[in-house]
């Protein structure tokens, strides 16, 4: 019987699910992952349908008992480029956003952001990732993901989190990491785990170059984004920006 996993179905999330797919030893590896937005994934995993996840970093404070897999996870150090808030009006006259809310840890951290940085409590609205959608009902719009990272012209205010994260913090933000329960995700899951992340990290180029075109996106865009802005290992300065981040949802009441 196969273990199964979930992963985000976003071109950030391939480096860490590409080697249980695309080798003979993640395809011998007996895991099977399957593919769900975070907070579908979230919920998979509390009810024990799966024994791994990838999901929103957030879900770590927002659920005792589970654990993360050391070393690897989704991170950028500064600017993101695909969690982003995009507002048709300036940023300091926002009465109300759109929210994403496929990423519980974007919508926190928009949440964070827009009060720390901006001195702003906005009306937020959930709504299907739609921007066109989303800014007839609000002024502002947080997407994420492979829509995040969409261009959408000049014309759009954009507040990229990531940026205001580290502008805020000095720190990276770890935007999604692998999380289970400790009687699912065991010792052998969280080696397979690091050998995916090894594998996918030296396999950058091919998994953009794979992907670029279902995408909608020039190939140089994809290799951009995974080769310059994202990082994926899980390190103390990393651990210590997670923890804070932690601290912070706690302080604003959003677990």
């Amino acid at each position: 019987m196969s273990t199964v996993i979930g992963s985000v179905p976003y071109l950030n999330g391939r480096p860490l699910m590409r080697w249980f797919t695309d080798t003979e030893e993640g395809l011998a590896s007996g895991v099977e992952v399957i593919e769900a937005v975070p907070s579908s994934l979230a919920r998979m995993l509390e009810a024990r349908e799966i024994a791994a996840a990838l999901v929103s970093s957030v879900e770590l404070f927002r659920r005792s008992g589970f654990i993360h897999a050391p070393g690897c996870a989704v991170i950028a150090d500064g600017a993101v480029e695909s969690v982003r808030v995009f507002s048709r009006v300036p940023v300091e006259k926002i009465r109300n956003v759109a929210l994403d809310t496929s990423s519980l840890t974007s919508v926190a951290l928009t949440k964070i952001v827009l009060s720390e940085c901006y001195g702003l409590t906005p009306r937020y609205v959930p709504c299907a990732p739609d921007l066109a959608r989303m800014l007839e009902v609000a002024d502002a719009a947080l997407l994420i993901g492979d829509l995040g990272y969409r261009d959408y012209g000049p014309d759009l205010y954009t507040i990229d989190l990531g940026t205001e994260w580290k502008l805020l913090t000095g720190l990276p933000f770890v935007y999604a990491c692998w999380v289970g329960y400790p009687d699912r995700m065991d010792t052998e899951l969280v080696r397979q785990l690091q050998a995916a992340k090894e594998w996918g990290t030296r396999n950058l180029v091919r998994i953009a170059d794979g992907e670029y075109e279902r995408l909608e996106e020039t190939r140089s865009r994809a290799r951009h984004y995974l080769t310059d802005v994202m990082r994926y290992t899980l390190g103390e300065r990393e651990e210590s920006a997670l923890a804070l981040f932690g601290e912070k949802v706690r302080s604003h009441g959003l677990v």
